[in-house]
């Protein structure tokens, strides 16, 4: 009896501390999580970091409600729109992830801001190069969703990337979301109206019978002038 208690005792110190190593509770803030989105196990018995075997397909898909998004001013206009997204398993658990929002042009820093839709499942923690979502728990999953907000001033397309954590060895890095695309930037057709209005207001109409052709041009460019102050009032 004394042997089987020390036998239960070993072993659960084992699994405690191979929970604590493989990070049960999220991808910590550190360079190789964060930057790199790369999670840093540790084996239990010879306590020396596991070497991370990539899968060779992906069998899971980041969804987005929607391919864009409404760009803002300021923190409570980014609020009024915010998108759904979801991270799925296409037949396959997994245990663990870590996603950040960044431009498919390159860098490393993660834009706008995460919100968990799912009680204990998913949190969010400041890395270095912006704000990161990741998991709480490594149990088994299918499904984390999740809400995102852009940030005031972004311009910029975003997409999410992730890598997904299947068990302590094996990982599926670059599960890449659809591009979004931002909504109400300024474009060149918006700044070019300002010339052709100039040269239709400076162009002679022929007399007319009705005395009202004249005009035309400078009705037009009102109402090209009052369109312009409105979008750049909703801006």
């Amino acid at each position: 009896m004394s042997r089987f208690c020390v036998y239960l005792v070993v072993f659960c110190a084992m699994c405690c501390r191979f929970s604590v190593l493989s990070y049960p509770q999220g991808a910590p803030v550190r360079t190789e999580s964060c930057v790199n989105l790369q999670p840093v196990h540790t084996d239990p018995l010879s306590n020396q970091p596991v070497q991370n075997q990539k899968g060779t397909t992906k069998p899971y898909r980041i969804l987005v409600s929607q391919q864009q998004y409404q760009t803002c001013t300021t923190t409570q206009q980014c609020g009024l729109q915010p998108l759904q997204v979801s991270i799925q398993g296409q037949g396959g658990l997994f245990r663990g992830f870590i996603v950040q929002a960044r431009t498919p042009s390159g860098g490393s820093r993660s834009w706008g801001q995460f919100f968990p839709l799912q009680t204990g499942d998913s949190k969010v923690i400041q890395c270095q190069n912006g704000l990161t979502l990741t998991h709480t728990a490594n149990n088994d999953k299918n499904i984390v969703r999740f809400a995102w907000i852009p940030e005031p001033g972004m311009r910029d397309q975003v997409q999410f990337v992730a890598t997904v954590v299947q068990n302590l060895r094996t990982i599926y890095p670059g599960v890449y979301s659809a591009q979004l695309r931002p909504v109400g930037v300024p474009t060149t057709t918006t700044t070019s109206v300002a010339p052709m209005t100039s040269a239709l207001a400076t162009t002679r109409m022929p007399p007319s019978t009705t005395g009202l052709p004249g005009s035309a041009p400078l009705k037009t460019a009102g109402v090209i002038s009052l369109v312009t102050s409105v979008i750049a009032i909703l801006l």
